[in-house]
């Protein structure tokens, strides 16, 4: 899977649909002149280039372009790199070339021209090739001014289940930009909001934290399915209700239990994670859908940092945060640092806390790039 990101001052390659209610044809991007040009050249780039397979999972966002490439004879990044360096050849040269026929309508109809920033020279150039010809003799144009920036990321797909992975996060796209327009109160950039006495990072719907009822969860992993602590814990779930929200990381089989049974009661998350949010951080799928629905809140004490963490930096954090709620209440002036809502079962000593990072579904986890 590449990302090719567009570079400032270039104008957007699709426009996301402004309506507040879903399309009905499953579209969500308006298929706009350079979106239109832009799909014709993906979908018949195999056509001119041999050893790669047709490209037929791909979307083209406002600012980035999403392509699932499969290479057919030397699957290494110098291949990779050749073919990448090729479609955004291909798609600079029609980006100017659209440019500068919308430059030429304009000039004829005594309408401003665009300006792209340091790019507009490339485009006035372009637009009097158009209008006027060039020369028989003139030397051949070099490659178009380029419109991606010069870094461009890449994740190799190494399993079936990544491949859908993969499929799925590419189609859905359009779809999540959509929410987000639709929701932006609840999509805004990573904040910085004091709860519990700490300062934390959030993403998320931030007003869960003033709910009247914020229910902390605290569950081991020695708690047996249908045990007296495993149905305590899924009791407290089924009462918080849409007025309130559970507490926790949501990490252990009894905690991920008790997150099921608090949305099917129509209650909220406040997920604490032990994890950083990495710059464009977003939570997957489901996850996402909730917090568009404004019922859930990601907080993380931690920065970002590179590589997976440790079991024991895991177990670490995840403690920390659990003796943070565990004092968790309304206090009758909006702020929950008091008592607590209910009683918080502690985890048993000798290893029997959270589960580790690992062991949580991806979907709890979130990805990096939109």
């Amino acid at each position: 899977m590449v990302t090719l990101k567009k570079l400032p001052g270039i104008g957007e390659f699709s426009q996301i649909i402004a309506s507040d209610d879903p399309p009905s044809d499953n579209h969500y991007l308006e298929q706009t002149p350079i979106h239109t040009a832009f799909s014709r050249i993906i979908r018949n780039f195999a056509g001119k280039w041999r050893g790669i397979a047709p490209i037929e999972c791909f979307a083209i966002m406002p600012d980035h372009i999403h392509l699932l490439l499969k290479i057919e004879d030397t699957p290494d990044r110098l291949a990779l790199g050749k073919y990448v360096y090729q479609i955004e050849k291909a798609l600079a040269g029609e980006y100017w070339e659209l440019r500068a026929h919308g430059s030429a309508r304009a000039k004829l109809s005594g309408a401003a021209e665009p300006a792209d920033g340091s790019a507009l020279a490339t485009l006035r150039a372009a637009q009097e090739r158009l209008l006027h010809g060039a020369s028989p003799s003139a030397p051949r144009p070099g490659p178009p001014a380029p419109i991606f920036e010069r870094e461009w990321h890449d994740w190799i797909v190494k399993k079936d289940g990544q491949l859908a992975a993969f499929t799925r996060y590419i189609r859905e796209n359009g779809m999540r930009a959509c929410r987000r327009q639709r929701n932006r109160r609840f999509f805004t950039t990573v904040r910085d909001i004091d709860f519990a006495g700490r300062t934390w990072h959030a993403y998320g719907n931030a007003e869960l934290l003033e709910l009247p009822v914020l229910e902390p969860f605290r569950c081991s992993r020695s708690w047996a399915e249908g045990g007296p602590e495993w149905s305590e814990a899924i009791g407290r779930a089924e009462r918080t209700g849409p007025g309130g929200a559970g507490v926790g990381t949501f990490m252990s089989a009894c905690e991920k239990a008790c997150g099921n049974a608090i949305f099917k009661a129509g209650g909220s998350l406040v997920v604490l994670t032990p994890e950083g949010f990495p710059p464009r951080w977003h939570p997957t799928r489901n996850k996402e859908a909730l917090c568009a629905e404004g019922r859930m809140l990601f907080l993380s004490l931690c920065e970002p940092q590179a590589g997976k963490l440790d079991n024991a930096t895991l177990y670490r954090r995840c403690h920390e945060m659990g003796d943070l709620i565990r004092g968790l209440g309304p206090d009758g002036t909006g702020s929950h640092i008091g008592r607590m809502v209910a009683p918080v079962q502690h985890s048993a000593p000798n290893g029997t806390g959270p589960a580790t990072l690992s062991e949580a579904p991806e979907e709890a986890r979130g990805k990096g790039h939109e």
